[in-house]
This record gives structure tokens, sequence and C-alpha cells, in this order.
């Protein structure tokens, strides 16, 4: 009696081994470029928020800038963010000087446009627990 339950118990895992042996069709996983978080991203120049950030560093570069005249945002070629605790922006734009003085109030965007054109470099960090943006670092060349 002893020995045919020995044989029995033996038997099953051979049993389990056959079932084995079958083919299964396994799900093929493709890796995919996933963004890791906190890293930089480009994001579309075109995008009302990169137009928004864009024209806040302009006014902002208008009130540091010794220029007597206005400048005013023209295009932005391309832009990056990376979110932390801020949200910062790097922007690639082009400004245009106007012809409105900045002792006079004007409407920037309704300004008569001079020649002078720069491409200019914008950081902007936006806070988003108090609402502000500010210029942290601006760059122009002709």
């Amino acid at each position: 009696m002893g020995l045919h339950i020995f044989l029995l118990l033996s038997l099953i895992p051979l049993l389990c081994f056959s079932n084995g042996d079958e083919l299964m069709e396994e799900e093929v996983i493709t890796a995919r470029h996933i963004q890791p978080q906190g890293a930089p991203f480009l994001i579309n120049p075109e995008s009302p928020e990169v137009q928004e950030v864009a024209r806040k560093a302009v006014e902002e570069f208008n009130a540091k800038s010794k220029s007597r005249k206005y400048f005013r945002l023209l295009n932005v070629t391309s832009a990056e963010t990376q979110v932390t605790n801020l949200i910062t922006y790097k922007i690639d734009a082009v400004i245009g000087k106007t012809k409105c003085l900045k002792t006079a109030d004007a409407v920037i965007e309704s300004c008569v446009m001079g020649k002078k054109r720069l491409m200019c470099k914008f950081e902007v960090t936006y806070n988003p627990r108090n609402d502000k943006h500010e210029l942290i670092d601006s760059s122009c060349k002709k």
C-alpha cells in the first residue's frame, strides 16, 4: 500500500510537466519613451500657455530694459518647460522694437513697429501657489 501511494505521488510532477510543454503566446511589450518626472520637455511654441508666458517675459524685459522705446513679441520659435515645485519655461523668441516711447502710456499691441528685431532667450518661472511669473534670465542679440 505504501509503495502504491509513493508511486502515485511520484507521477504527479510528470503530469504537471506534460501540461507545461504547451506553447503559450506571449504578449510583446514594446518600450516607449516616457518623460521622466521633473525632466524638461519641449512644448508647442504656439500654445496659448507659451504665448502668455512669452508676453509676460517681454513685459518684464521692457521694464528692465534701458531702451527708450517698447519692444513687442513677434514670434516664439521654440519652448521648453520643466515642472518641479515651480514651472520653468525656456523660450526662444523674436521681439521687435516699436515706435512707442516708454514715457507715454501705450497699448503695446497697437504700437507701430520699427525695423529693429532681436532674437531672445527668456527663462521664466511660474509659481502656481501665488500665481506669479518671474523673468529669471534674458539674453538678446541682433
